[in-house]
């Protein structure tokens, strides 16, 4: 017997060993936390989140990966550190605590915004899980990802949106500006005039079905240009005397979301 049980606890002991040896190995940044006083989740939410700031928090294991995002010196050991150091209590965070408390800890791709030892602070997302007990949060652990660049770029072309708006809205022409799904991200308050709407009200809607609803089969060879996409091309809605002379300026996406073309209507016409 005790030789057979020396044998189960060899065997389980390798397959540990083998388990930590393939988490430190893995270039994803892997962590887990627990708690000095397991976390009460009977307790209102409120509670449960001041609990996984305050009740002690450490680290179980974090791997090298996790170390060189955080970009921890090259002598020091991570999991030795205070958690508050790189995932302090903020608004966000506590966010990201809400957000594991609705989701039962079960969460892929959760949002916080954590500091790095150079003291940056980085936007995370966090695939997490948790080791519950009798409605103890014992642990939890997860892999993080850097996700900075792409709020970055997010607010770059929220700026560049900003900008392209202010300088449209000096403009005389009836100018929208689309997406790669043909979304309207931008109208001049000549566009908005002309198309009987309130400043910023086409904003979200498809370019093709406001001026189909404007305008209907008059403006048929237009909707089709706004949805294929023709590059350079032109035409004119006969809306009467003198009518509408139209013109789309296409240019590559990068991503959906950014402006891929501008539709210029000009009562009149261009010449005139």
């Amino acid at each position: 017997m005790n030789d057979a049980f020396a044998a189960t606890a060899h065997s389980s002991m390798s397959e540990r060993d083998i388990l930590a040896g393939i988490l430190a190995a893995s270039t994803d940044a892997c962590w887990c936390m627990e708690f000095d006083e397991p976390i009460d989740l009977t307790m209102p939410d409120s509670e449960v989140i001041r609990q996984v700031f305050e009740n002690g928090p450490r680290w179980r294991f974090c791997n090298d990966a996790m170390a060189q995002l955080y970009m921890l010196g090259p002598h020091e050991d991570l999991n030795a550190r205070p958690v508050s150091e790189i995932f302090p209590r903020n608004a966000q965070n506590e966010q990201f605590v809400q957000n594991l408390l609705s989701n039962g800890f079960e969460v892929n791709g959760a949002p916080a915004l954590d500091r790095r030892y150079d003291g940056v602070e980085i936007h995370v997302e966090n695939d997490v899980r948790a080791h519950i007990d009798g409605g103890r949060l014992i642990r939890m652990f997860g892999i993080v990802r850097n996700v900075s660049k792409h709020y970055r770029r997010e607010a770059d072309l929220s700026a560049q949106l900003s900008a392209a708006h202010q300088l449209i809205s000096l403009l005389p022409d009836a100018i929208l500006g689309f997406d790669a799904r043909g979304v309207i991200l931008i109208s001049s308050a000549a566009g908005d005039h002309l198309l009987g709407r309130p400043a910023d009200a086409l904003i979200g809607e498809v370019a093709g079905d406001v001026i189909n609803a404007a305008w209907g089969t008059s403006a048929k060879s237009l909707v089709h240009a706004l949805q294929d996409g023709i590059a350079g091309s032109s035409g004119r809605i006969a809306t009467g005397d003198p009518g509408i002379d139209w013109h789309i300026e296409r240019r590559v996406p990068v991503a959906d979301r950014d402006l891929a073309g501008v539709l210029v209507l000009r009562p009149g016409g261009f010449d005139g």
